[in-house]
């Protein structure tokens, strides 16, 4: 007997927009154990390109020089197709927009291939 596994109804809605050119970043949100986390892994599994997962949600204090880490190990693995970073709970790393957005037009200005796939938690 085989495991099927689930895929989430968003994946497909995912993976087109990954697929299309470079042009905004991929906001998945939503509460707590919904599954976003298991939605990105399973696209971006099959996503052919290297992709770098950092995740917020660690004990120690994440803001805006912990992004540009990540931001930059994702820059280094670009390959010939581009590269994929996902930061998951990004709500938790302080100044989170302002350096997403900074470092988001900086890629745009100097033509990067760098995808990126934010996921949040809303606050209860």
């Amino acid at each position: 007997m085989s495991k099927r596994e689930y895929t989430r109804p968003h994946a497909d809605a995912l993976i087109r927009r990954l697929g299309e050119p470079r042009r905004f970043i991929q906001v998945v949100a939503g509460p707590r154990q919904v599954g976003k986390t298991t939605l990105v892994q399973q696209v971006t599994d099959t996503a052919g390109v290297p992709v770098v997962f950092a995740s917020a949600d660690e004990p120690t204090l994440r803001g805006t020089e912990w992004i540009a880490q990540q931001w930059e190990a994702a820059r280094l693995a670009i390959g010939p197709r581009g590269a994929i970073l996902v930061i998951d709970e990004v709500q938790k790393a302080v100044g989170w927009a302002e350096s997403v957005k900074r470092l988001w037009d900086e890629d745009t200005r100097n033509k990067r291939p760098l995808k990126v796939v934010l996921l949040g938690s809303a606050r209860c």
